[in-house]
């Protein structure tokens, strides 16, 4: 089969990003923690880090079940506190360069120990 005869393939990527402190610029635990005025957020994490509880990363999802100042919050905080996650700059450019990649279909994806909500109301507005 000659070169010109080939047929064009496209290659398949996904394109796998964190969002705490690697799409934003802070950890949405700690943004959700000040929004609602609940204190030592980083004192907690650290503890929890200390007593090998919760992975890295996971602090929030478990404080959320477990910490009664967590507990009370609800869904519409979480979308509120999304809404004041500061967002690193062009992520929307990103997504649109690499759609522009001759022969290359990237599949973005976000992944985040963190609740579905802050992530997506975060998202939102990029």
């Amino acid at each position: 089969m000659d070169l010109i005869d080939k047929p064009h393939s496209t290659k398949e990527f996904l394109f796998l990003s964190d969002f705490d402190q690697t799409l934003s610029f802070q950890d949405s635990g700690h943004v959700l923690s000040e929004a609602l005025g609940i204190p030592n957020f980083h004192e907690k994490v650290t503890n929890l880090a200390k007593k090998h509880l919760v992975q890295q990363g996971g602090e929030l999802a478990y404080l959320l079940v477990h910490d009664p100042d967590f507990r009370r919050i609800r869904a519409d905080d979480l979308r509120s506190a999304g809404k004041k996650v500061r967002l690193k700059p062009n992520i929307a450019l990103l997504v649109e360069l690499l759609g522009k990649l001759e022969g290359h279909h990237f599949t973005p994806y976000v992944v985040s120990a963190g609740p579905q909500e802050i992530v997506e109301s975060a998202l939102e507005a990029s």
